[in-house]
C-alpha cells in the first residue's frame, strides 16, 4: 500500500475489464467482438478459461484498490448467473476485485429476471448498463435487436426491485424509420423511470456489417445528416430540460451519477482486461487477446501467447490522452499533460487552437490549467482532435 501513496493516479491499474463476447443474436450495426449461438457448455469452457486467465496472471502490476470493475460484451447477462458468480469469486480471491468505486455489468432486456438480477447484486454488482437503444418496437426490430419497448421497461423495473440504484440505459438515434418524435417518446420514457444515467449515440454504420450492406442496397432508409443533426440537437436541450449533465460527449448524468468505470478510459488510465478479444492498457503500451471463444480457450489451456503487445510511442500516448480527456465536459489538465508526457500544451498548440478559442469552440481556463470543448465545439470535435495527430 505504500508503493502506491506516492504514485499519481495515471501509475497504477485503475480499472478492470471482462469480456463476455456471447450474444443472442447479432445486431445490424454491431462491429464488436462478439458471437451468436453458443451454447450452455461453450459457455461454462469460456468462464473457466476466463477464471484460469485471472488466476494465472500474477499482479505485478500496481492496482489501485478502489479500481472499477466493468463486464462488458457482448451480453455478460446471457452468461448464467453461476458463471458469472465463477468469475466474480476468481476476481476477488486472486486479489484484483477488492474494494471497487464501482462494480457495472452490462445486460440487454430479455436476458434478465428479478432472481438473475438478484444473484447479480449478490455477486457484488452495484451499477448495471441496458442495451436499450430504443423504446419503439418498429425501430428495434430494424436494428435486429431480440428485445422489445416493453421488456426493456420492466428490466430496469426489475433492476430497481433487485437493488440496483445506479442503472444506465443506452440509446441511439438516427435508426432506420426514426422520428424526432419517436426519439423524443423514447427519452421522455427513459426520463420517467428514473434512472440517473444515459449514453446517447448516433448510429455508425460500420464497415462490413449488415446493416452497411442493406443500406447500400437501398433496404434500409437511415435519416439523412440534416435530420441526424437535429436529433443530436433535440437530444441536449431535452435533457437538460430532464435535470441530466452531459459530462462527456455522449454520456448524461443526474446527481454526479458518472460512470466511474468509463472515466478511466477518458482520463486515459490504466486498466487491466481479461476474456476473448480483451484489451487492457499499462499506459504506456496497449495488450490485446486472441478474438475467438475457442482460440482464446485453447492458449489458455495450452499456456501459448495470448495478448499481442502494442506498445505505444510518448507522441501517440499523447495524442490518445488529448483525444480521450476532451470528450470530458471537464476537459484536460494541461498540468498533467506536463507531468506526464513533458509537453505544455499551450506552448506547442496555442496557435492551433487560438481559432477555436476565439469561436468559442475551445474554452482555455488558464488559472486550472484546463482546455475543453465548448458544447458547439463537440459537434466538432473530430475537427479539434486533428490539432494534436501526429505525424
Amino acid at each position: 500500500m505504500d508503493k502506491l501513496q506516492n504514485l499519481q493516479p495515471w501509475q497504477q491499474v485503475q480499472g478492470i475489464y471482462v469480456h463476455i463476447p456471447f450474444c443472442r443474436q447479432k445486431c445490424l450495426y454491431c462491429d464488436f467482438n462478439s458471437y451468436a449461438g453458443f451454447g450452455a457448455e461453450a459457455m461454462a469452457k469460456y468462464a473457466a478459461a476466463v477464471c484460469r486467465e485471472i488466476a494465472g496472471r500474477r499482479k505485478d502490476v500496481l492496482l489501485n484498490a478502489n479500481a472499477s470493475i466493468y463486464f462488458g460484451g457482448g451480453t455478460p447477462s446471457l452468461l448464467p448467473a453461476e458463471a458469472i458468480k465463477e468469475i466474480t469469486d476468481a476476481l476477488k480471491k486472486y486479489g484484483w476485485w477488492q474494494n471497487p468505486c464501482e462494480a457495472s455489468i452490462e445486460a440487454n432486456p430479455g436476458t434478465v429476471d428479478l432472481p438473475k438480477l438478484i444473484a447479480l447484486r449478490q455477486s457484488g454488482f452495484d451499477r448495471i448498463s441496458f442495451g436499450v437503444q430504443s423504446l419503439n418496437d418498429a425501430e428495434l426490430k430494424a436494428i435486429g435487436r431480440v428485445h422489445n419497448a416493453a421488456q426493456a421497461l420492466e428490466a430496469i423495473e426489475l433492476a430497481k426491485q433487485a437493488g440496483f440504484k445506479r442503472i444506465n440505459a443506452d440509446v441511439i438515434y438516427g435508426l432506420p424509420g426514426q422520428t424526432m418524435a419517436s426519439l423524443k417518446e423514447t427519452l421522455t420514457r427513459l426520463c420517467c423511470t428514473g434512472i440517473e444515467h444515459l449514453s446517447v449515440y448516433g448510429l455508425i454504420v460500420e464497415d462490413g456489417t449488415p446493416l452497411q450492406k442493406m443500406t447500400e442496397a437501398g433496404k434500409i432508409i437511415l435519416p439523412d445528416e440534416d435530420e441526424a443533426a437535429d436529433m443530436y440537437e433535440f437530444v441536449q436541450e431535452f435533457l437538460k430540460t430532464q435535470g441530466f449533465e452531459r459530462y462527456e460527449i455522449s454520456n448524461y448524468a443526474r446527481g454526479k451519477a458518472y460512470s466511474r468505470h468509463n472515466l478511466v478510459y477518458w482520463h486515459y488510465y490504466p486498466y487491466a482486461a481479461f476474456g476473448a478479444g480483451a484489451c487492457g492498457f499499462s499506459g504506456s503500451a496497449r495488450f490485446t487477446a486472441a478474438a475467438k471463444v475457442q482460440n482464446y480457450i485453447q492458449l489458455i489451456q495450452s499456456g501459448g501467447q495470448l495478448y499481442d503487445k502494442e506498445e505505444l510511442p510518448v507522441p501517440v500516448q499523447f495524442e490518445e490522452f488529448m483525444f480521450m480527456n476532451l470528450r470530458k465536459q471537464s476537459g484536460v489538465s494541461l498540468t498533467e499533460a506536463k507531468q506526464r508526457f513533458g509537453i505544455d500544451v499551450m506552448e506547442k498548440y496555442g496557435a492551433e487552437m487560438k481559432p477555436y478559442i476565439e469561436h468559442n469552440l475551445l474554452s482555455f481556463d488558464k488559472e486550472r490549467q484546463k482546455i475543453c470543448l465548448t458544447e458547439a465545439g463537440m459537434e466538432v470535435g473530430n475537427r479539434i482532435f486533428e490539432i494534436f495527430v501526429t505525424d
